[in-house]
């Protein structure tokens, strides 16, 4: 097995694996000037030394070219600003061609021998003559890369309404789908701006607990389902899976006292088995 160095690079989650350079010392942190697939580019180290199975390796492993100096610091920061820059330009220039796009992001390789303008649409869009307009204005390779808006959140970043900077910029590395049914298992008010992430889509949060709810729920009976108590019959009214309990109202009786206003009682996840109330999962079953 391969030993091998992990990298993240700006704005990405994902680890990215190099070659072992036998000759620098890493340890967690270290700023490193690697080689991509593209170019030039600065990595930070996340994993100084692993092993990992050649079935692991997506494309043949880059090398590490050195730890990154002080100059490149300096040009670092020389960059960034470039990078903005070149935003507002193409702003600018996807204004004059009125085109249907939201840039979002743009990035430099440290070699400066490509600019990589990121941004959002809801179409297929030709944007040869920006592309000629950004080259004679930069002088370097130019490429327009379309990516989705969850993508687009994660370039831009943000804090979501939990007060937590959002997910997909702190720790995600890959979406994966979020349906509306993560929010209904979950007893979540179907509010979109409770339920939609700075994206607009749902938030990836609610696949979160999903499974355990989906787990929890096949010991509960169904909501409305007609159940028999030690009280009586009655029928399933509300469902708390954190709490563990159900909450029963009993069929009226005209002859009590209460003048037939429906009672309600609470039954604890433990009493279930002996009161014979039935899950899902043993009803389908």
């Amino acid at each position: 097995m391969p030993k091998v160095t992990g990298l993240k690079f700006a704005k990405t989650n994902y680890i990215y694996y190099f070659k072992i350079n036998n000759k620098i010392k890493l340890k967690k942190g270290d700023i490193c000037l690697v080689k991509t697939a593209i170019g030039l580019d600065l990595g930070k180290v996340v994993i100084p030394y692993k092993y990992i199975k050649n079935d692991e390796i997506d494309t043949p492993l880059k090398n590490i070219l050195r730890k990154a100096n002080t100059e490149d610091f300096k040009k670092l920061e020389i960059i960034k600003q470039e990078e903005i820059d070149a935003l507002n330009i193409c702003k600018e220039k996807i204004k004059k061609y009125k085109l249907p796009m939201k840039l979002v992001y743009v990035k430099y390789l440290f070699d400066k021998s490509r600019i990589i303008f990121y941004f959002v649409s809801t179409q297929r869009i030709d944007f040869r003559e920006l592309v000629k307009e950004l080259a004679k204005v930069f002088k370097t390779k130019i490429e327009l890369r379309q990516i989705g808006v969850r993508d687009g959140t994660k370039l831009i970043g943000g804090m979501g309404i939990c007060g937590r900077e959002v997910c997909c910029v702190s720790y995600i590395q890959k979406f994966t789908p979020i349906h509306i049914n993560m929010a209904k298992i979950q007893k979540i008010a179907l509010n979109q701006s409770k339920v939609s992430g700075l994206c607009g889509r749902l938030m990836c949060c609610l696949s979160y607990e999903s499974e355990f709810y989906k787990e929890a729920l096949k010991k509960y009976p169904k909501l409305r389902d007609n159940v028999e108590t030690e009280k009586g019959k009655g029928k399933v009214i509300e469902i708390n899976v954190l709490k563990k309990y159900i909450i029963i109202e009993l069929e009226s009786d005209s002859n009590s006292k209460n003048g037939g206003i429906k009672k309600r009682i609470k039954i604890p996840e433990e009493k279930f088995e002996k009161l014979g109330i039935k899950s899902k999962s043993t009803k389908n079953g």
